[in-house]
């Protein structure tokens, strides 16, 4: 199961973080998982070399976490895409994935 978690402070994306393995197929053949790998590296790399956000990011296996340390609106865009893509393919796994919001 991999946790997806959005942080928030006052109503605004402050960071994300994703714990777990989705553990829908063997390492290396499991297309959930490719799946949220992608769409979070993707933000992390967005944020940071496209957007220029000032950001902290930790990847390592079963993990990956970002921060803010800006808070452009774009940023903010970006983020919300992140989520509202993770709250589909929820819809679609379950059992494989879950998706939480926390106030920091």
């Amino acid at each position: 199961m991999t946790n997806c978690k959005f942080l928030f402070n006052d109503k605004r994306y402050v960071g994300f973080e994703f714990y777990g393995h989705v553990g829908l197929g063997t390492k290396g053949s499991d297309v959930v998982c490719a799946a949220v790998s992608a769409i979070t590296q993707a933000t992390i790399m967005g944020l940071k070399e496209v957007l220029g956000e000032k950001i902290e990011y930790k990847i390592e296996d079963g993990m990956i976490e970002c921060k803010l340390k800006s808070n452009g609106e774009c940023a903010q865009k970006m983020i919300e895409t992140l989520h509202k893509t993770v709250e589909q393919l929820v819809l679609q796994y379950p059992e494989n994935l879950s998706v939480s919001e926390m106030e920091v």
